[in-house]
């Protein structure tokens, strides 16, 4: 009851300070940029979205095959939006919904939970490198397009910082890919660095064994299943480019001019680096103000900005509500199962005496 009173007034207070925004950016020149924008642009934002999680759970299920895992599509997809719900609602939009993916899938498929998890590890992993791939190339683009603006001025601070955050990025990215080629463990190694606070409990010696077998499986994949992993990583870097084309969408089908490379780099980098920095849902109240700063910068109005962002809260609130559906369905599914197990044994005392008799 507490969780969900904490979890109420998280999202009361992300409402209060998107409408507080909008009142500053201008409540009727928001509509008229909405009105302006129209059905065609929110629904092939909406068509991106679906993209993007449909190739998410398409290069999951290419490393399912890997374990020999014969998860339907369906249920990874169902999976994957459950677990985009949670991460629109928790602090970080690119950490909190794995484990919800493990959970649905293992109940729905009865396969055993760290196999589960090592795909979706080794699928968090090639995520991260091919993310980083598309916000490496768009820094590039963007750095040398507005290098007169991000690199004099007022902007000054800014360029640096994000060639600083793109360095650090970038040497996480060759981590990542050696620790996946020498078989490092590092989600173990800091559990096992915990279990030495507490080395008589046998919680953290099972999270530590379970750790252990899911990243090996992981490391197994990536160096065993090289093709397998090269295809699902391939899925997963046209994932993040259907990300990168939203913007260019919404302002093209919404009788705007278009963007430049140069432009939907810079857009792409900033809602990308503030998104990661969430500290409410969907990021609202800092990721209004960063893109709009962003838009003004490139010349564009702040209500056409916020025509944009109001776009992305809708398919995230369409998205949460999927998820939502999806979990409490398979919810009533377990607890029905649950409450029909008890039937079964209540046969088999007829039935044994039955077959003892006919073998003597």
């Amino acid at each position: 009851m507490q969780r969900a009173f904490k979890i109420g007034a998280v999202l009361v207070l992300s409402i209060v300070i998107l409408g507080a925004v909008i009142l500053v950016v201008g409540f009727e020149a928001t509509i008229e940029a909405v009105a302006r924008a129209g059905l065609p642009a929110f629904a092939a934002v909406g068509l991106l979205i679906a993209i993007h999680l449909g190739l998410q759970a398409s290069a999951w299920k290419s490393l399912n095959r890997g374990i020999h895992h014969r998860v339907r599509f369906r249920t990874l997809f169902a999976a994957v939006t459950a677990g985009m719900a949670v991460n629109i609602l928790t602090p970080s939009s690119y950490l909190g919904g794995e484990p919800i993916k493990v959970l649905y899938v293992g109940r729905r498929t009865g396969l055993p939970y760290h196999e589960v998890a090592g795909t979706v590890v080794l699928s968090k992993y090639l995520e991260i490198l091919s993310f980083l791939g598309v916000y490496g190339f768009a820094t590039t683009v963007a750095t040398i397009t507005f290098r007169e603006t991000l690199f004099r001025g007022p902007y000054l601070s800014l360029g640096v910082a994000l060639l600083a955050l793109t360095a650090a990025l970038l040497i996480l990215c060759l981590a990542l890919w050696i620790g996946l080629h020498r078989a490092w463990q590092p989600l173990a190694g800091v559990v096992r660095l915990v279990w030495r606070l507490w080395p008589r409990s046998r919680l953290l010696a099972r999270v530590h064994d379970r750790a252990r077998r899911m990243e090996e499986q992981a490391a197994r994949i990536y160096r065993d299943e090289s093709v397998t992993t090269a295809k699902a990583f391939a899925k997963l870097f046209v994932s993040h480019v259907a990300v990168f084309l939203k913007p260019a969408a919404f302002l093209g089908l919404g009788s705007w001019s278009g963007l430049g490379l140069g432009e939907l780099s810079l857009i792409f980098v900033a809602s990308q680096t503030l998104t990661g920095l969430q500290f409410t849902p969907s990021g609202v109240g800092l990721l209004d103000g960063g893109l709009i700063g962003t838009f003004v910068l490139l010349g564009r109005s702040e209500p056409t900005c916020m025509a944009f962002l109001l776009c992305i809260r809708f398919w995230d609130l369409v998205t949460v509500a999927g998820g939502a559906f999806l979990g409490a369905r398979a919810g009533a599914r377990l607890l029905s199962s649950r409450t029909e197990a008890p039937a079964a044994p209540v046969e088999m005392p007829a039935v044994e005496p039955a077959v003892e008799r006919a073998r003597v």
